[in-house]
């Protein structure tokens, strides 16, 4: 059988369905737990999973100049790098605002609402942390997240400083939220370094 490659993906179609597959089990976990936190159903679903250059990113969320909030996690242990998770600025504030019950923007952010994306953050962020841990079969050590808003293309600039990955690669995880019959498209990467890369790549080979 062909191996298939996907247009700008380092992966072929068989290595993306895994990665996917990595993606869903996050997802689940973080569903379950925004659930619980929201006191109301949320669904998220997958739409693909890819590895690609880090600077494809701000296409990918609508432009460098696209304004999105952020949340990141560093990962320590045997697999270390950082998760980013990228949401549009209006989807956010959505969500933050079903938290708290009343109206959000992140240009007037009281502590109550700030203290809410955090949390959101942290459970997002932790989820797919843990998936990434399990599917690897190894121990994944996490920080506490930091969240931000800004351009995406100064978001993307400034964890590729901070983290300096060993490649120009990315795992990039598409989602779709659904909370409230509201849809947002969320986007969850992971950043690797130290040897963290070759790691995933033998267990893509390996298919198990």
């Amino acid at each position: 059988m062909p191996t298939h490659y996907s247009r700008n993906s380092m992966l072929s179609e068989f290595e993306q369905d895994l990665l996917k597959e990595l993606g869903n089990i996050g997802s689940g976990h973080a569903a379950t737990a925004l659930s619980t936190l929201l006191g109301k159903p949320v669904t998220i679903t997958v739409s693909s999973a890819e590895m690609e250059p880090i600077t494809y990113l701000p296409e990918r969320v609508g432009g460098p100049e696209r304004h999105v909030a952020s949340v990141l996690l560093e990962l320590g242990g045997d697999i270390s790098g950082m998760i980013l998770i990228l949401f549009p600025v209006d989807d956010a504030e959505t969500m933050v605002a079903s938290l708290i019950g009343s109206t959000f923007s992140f240009q007037t952010a009281d502590e109550l609402g700030q203290s809410a994306w955090e949390e959101i953050g942290n459970i997002m962020s932790g989820a797919y942390a843990r998936a990434l841990g399990d599917w690897l079969d190894t121990p994944i050590s996490i920080q506490v997240p930091a969240t931000a808003v800004d351009m995406a293309g100064s978001i993307v600039e400034f964890v590729v400083t901070s983290v300096q990955p060993e490649e120009d690669a990315a795992l990039y995880i598409d989602t779709t939220f659904r909370i409230d019959e509201k849809v947002s498209a969320g986007h969850v990467l992971f950043l690797p370094t130290h040897g963290s890369l070759e790691r995933i790549q033998q267990r893509l080979i390996g298919h198990g």
